[in-house]
């Protein structure tokens, strides 16, 4: 079956197939911001479309899991404990419980983790190969997710939000910078930076790029929060 045809196993960052899931997903969020007043007007509508968005991520995520078994037995790296694997379950949380709180401390770790997999994306198999849809639709589903919160929903952030989403964040990371080596896995990319962008901290050398690639993350969290705080000081 073509869907899970090895020969597919030429996936390039960048190459047209990687454009166009871009773009697909672009097109996606602009259609959203567009339709949000339609669509949270319709309480049925918007129900179904948040339900339906995280069921999707779950099949999709679990689909992946039997396909990596199937291959090559059960993965200890198939463990929930990156930290898209954990935006990706927590989004679909907060959309089947249209959960507020779980928004606050989930996105700045959603959409930067997002972002970062999809313009990075480390990953082999190319389009029309399950993993390329995998990869390029869970990370586009729990991104737009995150944004039909705001944008549908109408949940915002505070700074305080972004302090506390950091600081949870780290309280995570810390046990799974040990745990990787133990495990032979690379949970949070905290044992080894996917190479398109390890330039970015690898000349920091060892265990110094850590401590970097944080810092780089807390930044970006910080810049995820520039659109409230112009809206806040708009309103």
């Amino acid at each position: 079956m073509f869907l899970f045809d090895d020969r597919y196993e030429t996936f390039h960052m960048f190459s047209l197939s990687h454009g166009l899931a871009l773009l697909v997903l672009i097109l996606a969020i602009v259609s959203l911001f567009l339709l949000r007043n339609r669509i949270n007007n319709n309480r049925s509508l918007e129900k179904k479309t948040r339900v339906f968005i995280a069921i999707l991520m779950i099949i999709l995520e679990w689909v992946y899991y039997a396909w990596v078994i199937s291959r090559s037995g059960f993965m200890l790296s198939l463990l929930p404990l990156g930290l898209c694997a954990i935006s990706m379950y927590m989004t679909a949380i907060a959309l089947l419980t249209n959960s507020e709180r779980i928004f606050k401390i989930l996105y700045p770790w959603a959409v930067t983790g997002a972002l970062l997999s999809l313009l990075v994306a480390d990953m082999t198999f190319e389009f029309p190969h399950f993993r390329f849809f995998h990869y390029f639709g869970n990370h586009s589903l729990f991104l737009f997710g995150n944004l039909y919160l705001i944008f549908v929903s109408g949940y915002r952030i505070k700074y305080k939000d972004i302090l506390k989403s950091s600081f949870i964040l780290l309280c995570l990371a810390i046990p799974i910078y040990f745990i990787n080596p133990i495990l032979d896995t690379n949970h949070m990319f905290l044992r080894e930076l996917p190479n398109e962008v390890s330039f970015l901290f690898g000349w920091m050398g060892d265990p110094w790029w850590v401590f970097g690639f944080s810092f780089g993350i807390f930044f970006l969290f910080h810049l995820l929060y520039l659109p409230f705080l112009f809206s806040e000081k708009k309103a």
